[in-house]
C-alpha cells in the first residue's frame, strides 16, 4: 500500500462505514415493507382509485352482462375479413346493437351506494359517446369507403380508454371496449 492509499483511508472519519451500512439496511428494510404493504388486501382499503366502485353484486353484475356481450361479438364474424367496406359497416352495426343493449341493461342496474351510480352514470355516458363513433364509423364505411376508425377525446384522452380504465380498476376486464373495429 502506498503512503496515497493510506492517507485516503485516515481521512475517513471512523464510524462512517458502520453508519452508512445501518442507513443502506434500513432503507432497505423500509422499501420492502413499503411495497409488501402496498400489494397486500389492506392497502386497498386505504388507498383507492377514485373511480373504484364499492357495490360487489353491482361488479359482478356488469361482469356478467358485459362477458355475455362480447361473447356474441365474438361470434360475429370479424369486421376486419369483410370483402367490402359496406360488408364491413354491417358487421360493426350488428355488434354496436348489441353494445347498446348492454348499455342498457347495465343502466337498469341498481345500487344502493350513491357514489357508485354516479361513477357508472359518467361511464354509460362515455359508452354512448363510444357507440355514436361506432354508428359515425359504419355510416362512413358506406359513404367513405375504407376509413380508420375515430374515436372521440375529452382532454386529449380517448375516451375508450377513460372507460378501459375504469373497467380495469373495477375487474370488470369483460366491460372494456372489444376489440371488433
Amino acid at each position: 500500500m502506498t503512503e496515497l492509499d493510506t492517507a485516503r483511508f485516515e481521512e475517513i472519519p471512523e464510524g462512517t462505514g458502520k453508519f452508512t451500512r445501518v442507513l443502506a439496511i434500513t432503507f432497505i428494510v423500509l422499501a420492502t415493507a413499503f411495497w409488501l404493504f402496498a400489494f397486500s388486501p389492506w392497502a386497498r382499503d386505504i388507498f383507492t382509485a377514485p373511480d373504484q366502485l364499492e357495490d360487489e353484486s353491482l361488479l359482478a353484475d356488469m361482469e356478467r352482462l358485459c362477458a355475455t356481450t362480447h361473447a356474441e361479438i365474438d361470434a360475429l364474424p370479424a369486421a376486419s375479413t369483410a370483402a367490402t367496406p359496406i360488408d364491413r359497416a354491417i358487421v360493426v352495426n350488428e355488434a354496436t346493437v348489441k353494445l347498446e343493449n348492454m348499455v342498457v341493461e347495465i343502466g337498469a342496474l341498481r345500487t344502493e351506494i350513491a357514489d357508485d351510480a354516479r361513477l357508472l352514470g359518467l361511464w354509460l355516458d362515455d359508452w354512448q359517446i363510444y357507440i355514436r363513433d361506432r354508428h359515425t364509423h359504419a355510416e362512413r364505411l358506406t359513404t367513405e369507403g375504407d376509413v380508420r376508425f375515430l374515436n372521440s377525446e375529452d382532454n386529449g384522452i380517448f375516451v375508450h380508454e377513460r372507460m378501459d380504465g375504469f373497467a380495469r380498476v373495477n375487474n370488470v376486464d369483460s366491460c372494456e371496449t372489444p376489440g371488433d373495429i
